[in-house]
């Protein structure tokens, strides 16, 4: 009997003492886990701010990374770069002096590219403009507005070439007005590009109705 305890004795400080000794290799499975991925080929100062980007959009540049890394590189420096207003001088419209031709919602097209807010078409006794209201969107390089024959283009295949071009866009965030030329027949348009040039990407449409 004396034996037998002193082997359960001998083995179980054996097992103490491995265990004692192991520890590092296997303490972190008695703890939550948390990753967070940096992004690759980024400042060390810019990560907090990619951090900070919503989770699925930080998903997407980091999957497109992995087969454009440059243009995924492009993508998160304008993503983190600081949001652009459009003037805050842009007059409300007024029902009782403008003719509304046609109207739509901006959309989302996926994590990287989307938008909100309302596309409209005023017609005024001297003159005709598109109006966006409480507009924002997923910034982009070189962001100009686009009116299409395509009823919701999501790429630059759909968007075509016989588009009117509007102009750049004047801020990712707030009401702006675009003016539209004079004797066009404005009826061939069935939607409100917001494209990114740089990228040659459509960052959300408002199809017109």
């Amino acid at each position: 009997m004396e034996l037998r305890l002193r082997i359960i004795l001998t083995a179980l400080i054996g097992l103490i003492a491995l265990a004692v000794w192991t520890f590092p290799a296997w303490r972190g499975f008695l703890r939550d886990r948390q990753v967070i991925e940096a992004f690759p080929g980024l400042d060390m100062d810019l990560q907090d701010d990619f951090l900070a980007l919503p989770a699925d959009q930080r998903k997407a540049l980091i999957e497109m990374h992995e087969t454009s890394p440059e243009m995924a590189l492009g993508m998160v420096h304008v993503a983190i770069s600081e949001s652009d207003r459009a003037p805050e001088d842009e007059r409300e419209m007024s029902a009782e002096t403008a003719r509304v031709l046609a109207s739509g919602e901006f959309g989302t097209i996926d994590a990287l590219h989307w938008g909100k807010g309302t596309a409209t078409i005023y017609e005024f006794t001297d003159r005709r403009i598109l109006r966006f209201e409480g507009f924002s969107s997923a910034r982009g390089g070189d962001v100009r507005v686009y009116l299409s024959r395509d009823p919701q283009p999501r790429n630059a295949l759909e968007l075509g070439l016989d588009f009117l071009n509007l102009g750049r866009l004047k801020g990712n965030i707030g009401n702006q007005n675009y003016i539209l030329p004079q004797n066009h027949d404005l009826s061939i348009y069935r939607s409100a590009v917001v494209y990114c040039k740089q990228f040659e990407v459509v960052i959300t449409s408002a199809r017109l109705r």
